[in-house]
């Protein structure tokens, strides 16, 4: 699990942000805040170290967009990042620099893992040096990071590897209604493109009650899921007890609501299998009935056996019924073009694990804030 972040300067997030998620963390801020800078940060780095960074900067329009602003130099952008892999810890750290507003080189990166048996491997770059194990001499380029090439080095494989599989949802619940190719991919994409190939394959597994368990839970009356082929595309179909008229019981995904579609997407990212050792989620309530929230929370309390989950949200609903003594929660607040993120302090815990207060009444009175002084808009981090 990532234990540790320091971010600087990503989009609107200012100068060291620090954070040290949970097992679930929870960032909670108005619309506009940078909820969803900081949880790109995660697909950032995925993008950067599978597709490369020229790729991933260019996704998010290009390094004007990926920088915060400024009105001098332009700012550093650094990402920092701890990590307690499944047989090692890890550590890596990237410095975007750049001496105008369009240009940007990698000033800075390094990299460590240390075995549970013992051996410990890093390689450091700067734009001057490099500093590595024998044997470890990959192609430098000033735009692009040296651990996209090392995917295949046993020493630092399972830092990529690791790297390679986060993944942040947004689901769509039109890019779930309408038939899909076959994709083998896994594991689920962002929007959910390939939704049903990772449907498909759940319900020939043991997974498959569970999600059809939930699904009935949280929808009401679906008893049943299953994947038909019809003229080389994938559709999934819901049997549904109370929709049934003249023996008809099976519905097509393109006859389902906008809040079951996304319930199932969000199901389907959190059950599948092998499970991701980090799921993203921007807000979960999105198109979900109130109601069905706290049980929703739950599902995600229990994918946290296997994943580090962490979301984005802005619903009281939800925020009731988080368990404070557990779950990691961040405010997220920005004022002018700064973002800052911090956890909830102890002195608005306090009357929440007392019973007086829930973290929703608190939100919804306008008491969720961030207790600080934002840098001014001006202030260069480098």
């Amino acid at each position: 699990m990532i234990t540790e972040l320091l971010i600087s300067n990503y989009r609107s997030l200012g100068p060291k942000v620090g954070l040290q998620p949970g097992k679930l963390t929870i960032f909670v801020g108005p619309n506009g805040s940078g909820k969803s800078n900081t949880l790109d940060v995660l697909s950032f780095l995925k993008d950067a170290v599978t597709l490369g960074l020229p790729a991933a900067i260019t996704h998010r329009g290009g390094i004007e967009s990926v920088r915060r602003r400024s009105h001098g130099h332009p700012y550093d952008v650094t990402v920092d990042l701890k990590l307690q892999l499944p047989s090692s810890q890890a550590g890596y750290r990237f410095v975007i620099t750049g001496d105008s507003a369009e240009e940007y080189r990698v000033k800075a990166e390094s990299a460590w893992t240390s075995s549970l048996d013992g051996q410990h491997w890093q390689f450091e770059r700067t734009e001057k040096s490099w500093d590595a194990p024998d044997g470890l001499s990959p192609r430098l380029d000033e735009q692009s990071l040296v651990l996209t090439a090392l995917g295949g080095d046993l020493r630092f494989k399972e830092l990529v590897d690791y790297l390679s599989t986060l993944t942040v949802y947004s689901i769509y619940p039109d890019m779930l209604r309408e038939p899909q190719k076959f994709d083998p991919a896994h594991p689920m994409k962002r929007h959910g493109e390939n939704w049903i190939s990772v449907l498909r394959e759940m319900v020939k597994s043991e997974a498959k009650d569970e999600l059809v368990k939930a699904l009935g839970k949280l929808t009401g009356d679906i008893e049943d899921v299953k994947v038909t082929s019809a003229a080389g595309y994938l559709v999934a179909e819901f049997k549904q007890h109370a929709r049934a008229k003249k023996g008809k019981r099976w519905f097509a995904a393109a006859q389902q609501s906008d809040g079951t579609l996304r319930v199932a997407g969000l199901l389907t990212a959190l059950l599948q299998t092998p499970a991701l050792p980090v799921v993203g989620i921007e807000e979960p309530e999105l198109t979900v009935h109130p109601g069905a929230l706290p049980l929703l929370y739950d599902y995600l309390r229990q994918a946290c056996e296997e994943s580090q989950v962490i979301i984005t949200t802005h619903s009281p609903v939800i925020l009731d019924v988080l368990d404070v003594d557990h779950d990691a929660v961040f405010v997220v607040e920005r004022r002018g073009s700064v973002t800052d993120v911090q956890r909830v302090g102890e002195s608005k815990l306090a009357p929440v694990r007392e019973r007086l207060l829930s973290l929703g009444e608190l939100l919804l009175a306008g008491d969720l804030q961030l207790d600080i002084d934002f840098p001014p808009d001006d202030t260069d981090a480098r």
